[in-house]
């Protein structure tokens, strides 16, 4: 049995109601859920859920997937579609609950809002890049989005130069002036498979985005020298406020 994803259907939804279907050994699993689990380099979503019989609030630290379907698409990295979500919580309330009970589940939105930002953030300064070093993208071996920043890793010897990164900056900052409109949506064959696109710049991504670069604030871009043959590219947002007020 799958996990129906409703931040697919709605990403401001921040609770639920959920039914348990399964517990593990990590935490537990319902038939649908608002929370983000961990993959394509986001972070998982963090919350609590209401146990409805008792009314006791009790926090997961992490959202993370299990099993599903692989899928080969073309033009479209592999990945497992139909998952399984778990909800991590304290292995001594494990012990606790029963299948079939009633949760209300609720996400910590401040924490998911800023780590919406942050991806559709590095997407953008992706998008500058590629104007500026055009085969990048085939280097990148790693990615991370936090709710604090965003980063990329790059399997490279040529070094981000400080006019790259100012260049990048103001590029990025001027796109976010201007409010452009920020799309996500389904591969023909998969619905779980998705895109995002800003102009005529599309890549596969199934995170949380926010739909216009309006809400990204300011960007701050700056570099890591992660070893000899490595680059890493950090992004950070400030002034976000008003895409955070949305889940609230």
């Amino acid at each position: 049995m799958k996990t129906e994803k409703l931040f697919y259907k709605n990403q401001f939804l921040s609770s639920c109601k959920g039914i348990l279907t399964e517990i593990n050994e990590d935490g537990v699993i319902f038939d649908k859920t608002v929370a983000y689990p961990e993959g394509g380099g986001q972070i998982g979503d963090i919350g609590y859920l209401i146990r409805e019989k008792t009314n006791e609030k009790i926090e997961f630290f992490n959202t993370t997937k299990i099993k599903g379907r692989n899928i080969f698409l073309e033009d479209f990295p592999s990945i497992k579609v139909e998952n399984l979500i778990v909800h991590h919580i304290d292995k001594e309330i494990l012990k606790t609950l029963e299948i079939g009970e009633s949760f209300i589940i609720k996400i910590d939105t401040e924490k998911r809002a800023k780590t919406t930002l942050h991806h559709s953030g590095l997407h953008l300064a992706l998008m500058v890049l590629e104007t500026i070093r055009p085969d990048i993208r085939k280097s990148i071996v790693g990615a991370k989005i936090t709710s604090t920043y965003g980063r990329l890793d790059f399997a490279t010897e040529n070094k981000f130069s400080k006019d790259e990164l100012l260049l990048i900056e103001e590029k990025s900052n001027n796109l976010i002036k201007e409010g452009l409109k920020i799309v996500t949506f389904p591969h023909r064959e998969e619905k779980e498979a998705l895109y995002w696109q800003c102009l005529d710049y599309c890549i596969p991504c199934g995170g949380t985005h926010c739909e216009n670069t309006k809400y990204l604030g300011k960007m701050k871009v700056k570099r890591k020298n992660i070893g000899k043959t490595s680059e890493r590219l950090i992004i950070e947002l400030s002034e976000i406020e008003d895409f955070i007020k949305l889940y609230l």
